[in-house]
């Protein structure tokens, strides 16, 4: 047996023998090196004083704990000059000043507190062979060294949530290594411009379209070449239809009755089974409109007479975001009623109903025939639709369901400002023939939709493509364009336009950053509310 694989040391230790438990293994060992060194004066002696033991847990033996019992020694300091006269042999290689376990058992624990965390590490250190407690584990990870990045080329800044809506932190990201080099606690830019003016040399910096991190790289690397990420460029463009369309969502609605098959676009319930409609409930409903109009009435007044948005929203108790919406509407933006959602046999109703007159009353033969046509519906959907259709037939030709569906008119489905957005955004080849329609439909009732459409895949044609040579032209454009939305976004671009013309010549984007900040997120969530950010940073630059 090779000695060497079960002490830590051989050179200084030597193996007596080995006492064999039901659940504890224990070797008898005693250091053997000839002298030591004063840790005081640093002068080596050979004069023993006497002899002590000590008790040290080291790595379990296929799941059973191992102790070692060392005898160790202390030693006279022979140096007259020293203010230590007698002083104990160290072993640095095997265990610490006064540790109970041994130098190579914490570095097990410390590794899996930096893979597990606390309590799931500790579940798995004990499986093992491991005593300890997850406040051991942590205590390890808090105690191991400090892991030292050297000083990135490329940089990726984001943010991340402590808590969401309340607290958040910064992540720095090597995107040439694929590391996280730091957790900054807040996401000012003074804190970011501290680290880069303590780590020169950083030459380029992505970021997304926050202010404070472009003001934090100016000043703190203000050489340093600033790319704005390719997809939040996309997503504020996003964002500015939608703002759109929530201004103009009155023409929603008509668009979609004007394409729909039933002028009537409402669920017709048969009489039988039609629900009494519950006043008190409608009552509510109505006086929670009023409410809101008013608001929506005062919010408008206040802010002609020079009211502040964030003065409005604190004076009512609202979010910022409300706020805006009831100020960029032309009229009372109405709550999106609960509708009923399109079934998608419903466009393949027409066929087989005239399969059906046709005398094909197979429901499986009538499913292999929708869905050769594009159906992705099961079977079963089109033997519940069909259901009604079968209690009608003659007495020898029916078969009986156990649930007969009702066969109901197809209800009005009226896309939201964020599903319309979408719809105007996806090349044409991507929707299908209602939703082209709808979207025809729609322009002819709100003109200025098919210049926000145009000017919006522009953009992103130019973004995806990196065409920096458009970018001077497709701003001229949007900024002549009578819409409030696109002047908006327009005017966003140009206090960044350095950093989004460098988004369009450089190859770097912050996809590497959101991907460590999702390792981040499953790291904190699974600490179950032990995250602070010293044992966070921890697991998160060490674990891998």
């Amino acid at each position: 047996m090779n000695v060497a694989s079960l002490i830590p040391d051989p050179e200084t230790m030597r193996l007596e023998c080995i006492i064999s438990g039901a659940n504890l293994v224990t070797l008898m060992v005693k250091t053997v090196q000839p002298c030591a060194t004063c840790p005081t004066c640093g002068q080596a002696s050979r004069r023993v004083h006497s002899r002590y033991e000590r008790s040290i847990a080291d790595l379990p033996w296929g799941g059973i704990a191992v102790r070692f019992r060392l005898r160790s020694r202390k030693f006279f300091c022979t140096n007259e000059n020293c203010t230590r006269a007698i002083f104990t042999e160290r072993l640095p290689r095997v265990v610490s000043r006064y540790a109970r376990r041994s130098v190579r058992l914490n570095e097990a624990l410390r590794l899996i507190g930096y893979i597990a965390g606390g309590e799931a590490g500790a579940h798995l250190a004990v499986a093992l062979g491991y005593q300890v407690s997850p406040d051991t584990l942590l205590q390890r990870v808090r105690q191991g060294p400090t892991v030292e990045h050297p000083t990135p080329r490329v940089l990726g800044v984001d943010d991340w949530a402590k808590r969401r809506g309340h607290t958040y932190g910064t992540v720095l990201v090597d995107l040439e290594r694929h590391c996280v080099l730091d957790l900054l606690p807040d996401r000012e830019a003074e804190t970011l411009a501290a680290w880069l003016g303590a780590h020169p040399g950083v030459e380029i910096i992505s970021r997304d379209r926050s202010g404070a991190y472009a003001d934090g790289a100016r000043q703190g690397a203000p050489d340093a070449v600033q790319v704005a990420d390719r997809f939040h460029l996309m997503k504020n463009m996003t964002e500015a239809v939608e703002r759109f369309l929530n201004r103009e969502q009155r023409f929603l609605r008509p668009a979609a009755e004007a394409v729909s098959a039933e002028p009537a676009a409402a669920l017709v319930v048969p009489a039988e089974e039609k629900p009494v409609a519950d006043q008190v409930t409608l009552t509510r409903a109505e006086m929670s409109r009023e409410r809101r109009l008013a608001r929506y009435l005062e919010v408008r007044a206040m802010h002609r007479q020079g009211a502040t948005i964030k003065g409005i929203a604190d004076h009512f108790k609202m979010h910022r975001r409300s706020v805006r919406l009831f100020l960029r509407s032309d009229t009372f933006p109405e709550r999106v009623r609960p509708q009923m959602r399109s079934r998608g046999i419903d466009r393949f109703v027409p066929y087989l109903k005239q399969r059906w007159d046709a005398g094909c009353h197979n429901a499986a033969e009538l499913w292999r025939e929708i869905r050769a046509q594009g159906f992705r519906g099961g079977s079963s959907a089109v033997r519940q639709h069909i259901a009604c259709w079968r209690a009608m037939l003659p007495s020898p030709l029916r078969r009986r369901r156990r649930n007969e569906a009702q066969n109901y008119p197809v209800p009005l489905v009226v896309p939201s400002p964020r599903r319309a957005t979408w719809l105007l955004l996806r090349e044409t080849k991507e929707v299908e023939e209602e939703q082209r329609e709808f979207v025809e439909r729609f322009f002819d009732l709100c003109p200025a939709a098919q210049t926000v459409q145009t000017l919006a895949r522009g953009f992103n044609e130019i973004v995806r493509g990196r065409q920096a040579g458009q970018l001077e032209s497709w701003l001229a454009a949007a900024s002549t364009s009578q819409i409030p939305e696109m002047k908006s976004f327009v005017m966003g671009v140009e206090r960044d336009k350095e950093a989004v013309a460098a988004a369009l010549t450089y190859e770097w984007s912050q996809g590497q950053v959101e991907g460590q900040i999702n390792r981040l997120k499953m790291i904190k969530r699974g600490m179950f509310g032990r995250a602070k950010l010293d044992l966070l940073k921890a697991r998160v630059l060490k674990a891998a």
